[in-house]
């Protein structure tokens, strides 16, 4: 069902007669009764080494999400997506091994362009939920728990920016707020981050978006800091390619384990 979806967005994607659009844009909100579709397959590894330990734990994951934006109106757009991970890891010191048996997750909400003309300002949430995994290895390290039930929360942001003819620089603040946890749940209480980024572009032809995005996860005391970029072509005005990747420069917990991960990913984007 998913390949036969990804399919029919990609022909109406290709066949639409939608005006062109800066679809790879950090701002872009599709028109009213118009669509975007953002299609990315990606591939990461997560490593936690302890200080005064021994452990050293690897994560290997794969993801496919898929994510849609509909215009309500030409600045309001409900937004969603489906998220389908495969997750594996290793504990080097025990040898133990274990796969996530993790279903599809799954969020939706609204995004709003307050402000979208040299300076520009977007406000979106949305409600998600994840499906209870298998494992929580990065957390959890030797216990091995599994999650008891779906992990309930709500994502907002706040991105404020300002258009310098091809460049626009840009800030955002989120928020990550957990609902209805139980007492084996990874996150019990809300987190929050922040990113400063540069996006330089000729709509219709190419794009690059580059990031440093810091986190603060309050319930494992835990800051990560990472450099993100993404490269885009456009194979059409409302067809766009790319491929983009992210590096933690810092990652610490409790100042007594370090944190490294790095992504790697292919996107197609659609407007129709």
């Amino acid at each position: 069902m998913l390949k036969q979806t990804l399919l029919a967005f990609t022909v109406l994607g290709i066949a639409g007669s939608a005006a062109a659009a800066d679809i790879t844009n950090p701002f872009f909100l599709p028109k009213s009764l118009h669509m975007a579709s953002t299609t990315s397959a990606q591939y990461g590894k997560t490593a936690v080494k302890g200080k005064n330990w021994g452990a050293s734990i690897q994560q290997y994951s794969k993801a496919l999400t898929e994510e849609l934006k509909f215009g309500i109106l030409d600045n309001l757009s409900v937004i969603g997506n489906i998220e389908k991970n495969w997750v594996k890891a290793k504990d080097r010191e025990t040898g133990i091994e274990g796969k996530d048996k993790n279903d599809l997750n799954w969020a939706a909400g609204l995004a709003w362009n307050i402000l979208d003309c040299k300076t520009k300002l977007q406000l979106s949430s949305v409600y998600g939920q994840d499906a209870p995994s298998g494992q929580d290895y990065l957390f959890q390290y030797h216990r091995y728990q599994p999650d008891q039930g779906t992990y309930k929360y709500f994502d907002t942001e706040l991105k404020a920016g300002y258009q310098f003819k091809t460049f626009l620089p840009y800030v955002s603040f989120n928020v990550h707020s957990p609902v209805g946890q139980t007492a084996m749940n990874r996150r019990t209480k809300w987190n929050y981050g922040g990113k400063v980024g540069v996006y330089q572009g000729k709509c219709s032809v190419w794009a690059l978006d580059t990031a440093l995005d810091l986190q603060f996860d309050r319930q494992t005391h835990s800051r990560y800091l990472s450099a993100e970029a993404e490269a885009s072509y456009y194979l059409t005005k409302n067809t766009a390619v790319g491929i983009y990747g992210s590096y933690m420069l810092d990652g610490k917990q409790k100042d007594q384990v370090d944190l490294y991960n790095k992504t790697v990913g292919a996107r197609l984007r659609l407007y129709f």
